[in-house]
């Protein structure tokens, strides 16, 4: 038992580490960032500077959170969390987002 209970630790504390792997362009870092869930909800010109991953099976708001805070890190005025890709409920499904900056 005290085995599984260091593992299931150990599970959670690798799981709260993970990353946002991000291709793109960097800017001054911003205070806020707008969500969207497709690009032609957004009603302001923009560009794309960059593509965002993080794995899916961390759930829905904290997709949201890892992306939003990572949007203000690179100077991102949006984030559009475009979907999931991979076998869905396993360690291989991730969450695909894209980076805006406004004109």
């Amino acid at each position: 038992m005290k085995n599984y209970l260091i593992i299931c630790g150990l599970s959670l504390l690798l799981a709260s580490c993970a990353m946002v792997s991000y291709v793109g362009e960097k800017y001054p870092p911003s205070t806020s960032v707008d969500v969207f869930y497709s690009t032609h909800d957004v009603t302001k010109s923009f560009k794309v500077i960059g593509h965002m991953t993080y794995p899916a099976n961390a759930g829905t708001e904290a997709i949201k959170a890892k992306f939003v805070a990572y949007g203000k890190s690179i100077g991102a005025d949006a984030v559009v969390i475009t979907g999931n890709q991979g076998i869905m409920d396993s360690e291989y499904a991730y969450a695909t987002g894209d980076a805006l900056k406004y004109n």
